[in-house]
């Protein structure tokens, strides 16, 4: 027989045992299988004739994913948002291009929302849509510039200073259905559950309350020329960012995609958390040329915003070149493009550096961005080929860089 003692011990070890699993359930993470809850796709381009191919994948067999697709341009992350309704092991899919001097998104997916389809056919402008939202008037994305030591507000004149032309994506959960069956799902329906959400109604029993799970977004970035892929990426994913269900204004359609209120504070500061380096690597080989290294930072949301480094290439009998930049080579943008050519240049022998690697160390952000001025950035980089083969652009192959704390 137990004594009281002994019972009163176990039943506190059990709720101690209890939390833990809750906080662990919780805990934001990176992903190693590409599946999660939150997406981020670090690079899209639409340059000549290069168009980049977004695909969106609900991984569950048995529920239905409702989500937001956000793209970013590379200046500021202002942003065009695109409600998504995925049945069971539903793929949504999308193209950016740039068409008469304008970056369009079109998508013939039966997965958009059903008033947007239409205008989706035919194909968004991007820099004309984001800048009719309104978006630069939110609070949270306002940008600032710094004169004699004073910060400034960006007046509004300036509101249309963006760039289409690449960025990165940005795939939020908004909600889970468990629907007990592969079938398909009718749009009207999940449509009519998104409503009742941002009505604050949350009684449908198929609701999954505690969020979306973990695995249950996967994702794809494609570089296409002339309608051929000729390079892809898959989706950074996240675990755990979704752990309540939320409702109101800001999960309706066409609301700014606030990660402190899609994700929560915490989340979001967690993710910063992960991503944040000082330093990234690569190697190169012709002198650099073609290469291109794309540095995003997620969450940052301010123009102006700039990053200092030192640069270290070594050749192939580990001859180094070293140069801390001048605030003329300072990183500029929310998605900085570095020409590895220009980089090789800098050496005065490119025939002596023609191959070798690439180190970026010391990477530190000079405005109050992200996890604050003079920290090191959350950031993804992405090198890239981007060549003219026949009279065409393409991206030839693109890779993630390694990372260092």
């Amino acid at each position: 027989m137990y004594t009281k003692p002994f019972v009163k011990t176990m039943f506190v070890l059990l709720l101690l045992s209890s939390s833990l699993i809750a906080t662990t359930k919780s805990y934001v993470k990176l992903s190693s299988n590409l599946k999660g809850d939150f997406l981020v796709a670090p690079l899209y381009i639409a340059q000549e004739n290069i168009c980049s191919n977004i695909k969106v994948m609900n991984t569950n067999e048995y529920s239905s994913i409702l989500a937001k697709v956000t793209i970013r341009e590379s200046i500021a992350s202002h942003e065009v948002d695109l409600p998504i309704m995925l049945s069971p092991g539903d793929v949504w899919e999308g193209n950016i291009c740039y068409i008469n001097d304008q970056v369009v998104l079109t998508s013939t997916d039966d997965s958009n929302h059903p008033s947007a389809q239409k205008m989706l056919n035919n194909g968004i402008n991007l820099h004309g849509h984001s800048v009719g939202t309104g978006y630069r008037e939110n609070d949270y994305n306002k940008g600032y510039v710094e004169l004699n030591g004073k910060s400034f507000e960006l007046q509004e004149v300036q509101k249309d200073n963006m760039d289409f032309t690449r960025g990165y994506i940005e795939v939020y959960p908004i909600a889970q259905f468990d629907e007990g069956s592969k079938q398909k799902v009718s749009k009207h329906t999940l449509l009519q559950r998104w409503e009742r959400l941002i009505d604050g109604d949350t009684s449908n029993a198929k609701l999954r309350k505690t969020g979306v799970d973990e695995e249950s977004l996967s994702g794809s970035i494609s570089y296409n020329t002339a309608g051929q892929e000729t390079a892809s990426l898959p989706m950074v994913a996240f675990k755990n960012t979704h752990n309540y269900q939320r409702t109101g204004d800001h999960i309706y359609f066409t609301s700014d995609s606030n990660p402190d209120l899609l994700l929560g504070k915490e989340n979001k500061l967690k993710i910063l958390e992960l991503l944040q380096k000082s330093q990234t690597s690569f190697t190169y080989d012709n002198s650099g040329k073609d290469q291109y290294v794309y540095l995003t930072y997620p969450f940052s949301y301010k123009e102006k915003q700039s990053r200092r480094y030192k640069l270290i290439i070594r050749d192939m009998e580990e001859n180094k070149f070293v140069m801390v930049f001048s605030p003329i080579y300072i990183m500029r943008n929310e998605v900085a493009c570095i020409s590895v050519e220009e980089l090789i240049n800098l050496t005065k022998n490119t025939m002596k550096f023609k191959k070798g690697i690439i180190q970026i160390q010391d990477i530190t952000n000079n405005d109050e961005v992200q996890l604050g001025k003079n920290k090191a950035p959350s950031m993804i980089p992405v090198v890239t080929r981007i060549s003219n083969i026949g009279g065409n652009s393409m991206v030839i192959n693109g890779s993630y860089a390694p990372t260092q704390k």
